[in-house]
């Protein structure tokens, strides 16, 4: 071979090379699963809702937003055991800007200053009662929240408990194995699935769909029980006794919620 003709030839593989390279690094980035973090604002009163409510919209999501946090769901509860309680969830792109978030708005003066209400609440007059957290990770088969739609719409976030991790973790690859794709087949629009890391009553899983109202979610969940593909998962011996606990809340977003 001449030596033009190895030079083109060796320059076109490095470029093929590369191309390919980059495809799958924004390939990997692409499916790379994201991090959740459900908060409850735990309020032992409606008037402490404006507060919190005020410190979320003028000063927490701008300045979340500006760190590249998103998007961002604020949900107050429905039905007829709904507290005052105020729900947020907070979107990461990775593990490391969940990390670093706490001392980013900390060095943030605009937040700072826009949320000094809030956040120099006293010991006689408290912002909340109790601030509860869990973080979780995508699951592989839904790595990234999917916006629902912007007409009026009822938030359902379900919470899986499992009595032991092996059995947490057997869920999760039902739901990855094909219960995911059922929700949406029955008007059920999923959310986000994320499995617990960090928080109360590990292990467990959480989930949120989305329907237009309350009585859209209950036609769905009659649909899904009757689900051919849902028949034949769920007495599966493999997926036996992976659930011990369901627990679920109605939600509704806030004017302001991302989500």
């Amino acid at each position: 071979m001449k030596r033009r003709t190895f030079l083109q030839a060796s320059t076109a593989g490095a470029a093929l090379a590369g191309t390919s390279a980059m495809a799958t690094a924004a390939a990997s980035v692409s499916t790379s699963p994201e991090y959740y973090e459900v908060r409850s604002y735990r309020l032992d009163s409606r008037g402490k809702q404006r507060l919190v409510s005020d410190y979320l919209r003028d000063a927490a999501l701008p300045a979340w937003k500006r760190i590249g946090i998103g998007p961002v769901g604020v949900f107050t509860e429905l039905g007829d055991e709904a507290d005052p309680s105020i729900h947020v969830l907070l979107t990461y792109s990775t593990i490391e800007q969940f990390a670093s978030a706490r001392s980013d708005l900390e060095n943030d003066s605009q937040y700072q200053t826009i949320g000094k209400d809030y956040l120099g609440a006293v010991v006689d007059d408290p912002a909340f009662v109790r601030l509860e957290s869990s973080l979780m990770v995508a699951f592989a088969g839904f790595p990234k929240l999917e916006l629902p739609g912007s007409e009026p719409r009822v938030l359902e976030l379900r919470t899986y408990e499992s009595y032991s991790e092996a059995k947490a973790r057997r869920k999760v690859d039902m739901f990855n194995d094909g219960e995911i794709p059922i929700f949406g087949g029955v008007g059920l629009q999923p959310v986000f699935f994320g499995e617990t890391l960090i928080g109360p009553r590990v292990p467990n899983l959480k989930y949120m769909l989305a329907t237009s109202d309350l009585e859209s979610n209950k036609a769905g969940w009659g649909k899904f029980v009757v689900d051919p593909a849902w028949e034949r998962m769920k007495v599966m011996p493999k997926y036996a006794d992976t659930v011990s606990k369901v627990s679920n809340i109605y939600l509704a977003p806030t004017d302001y919620s991302q989500v």
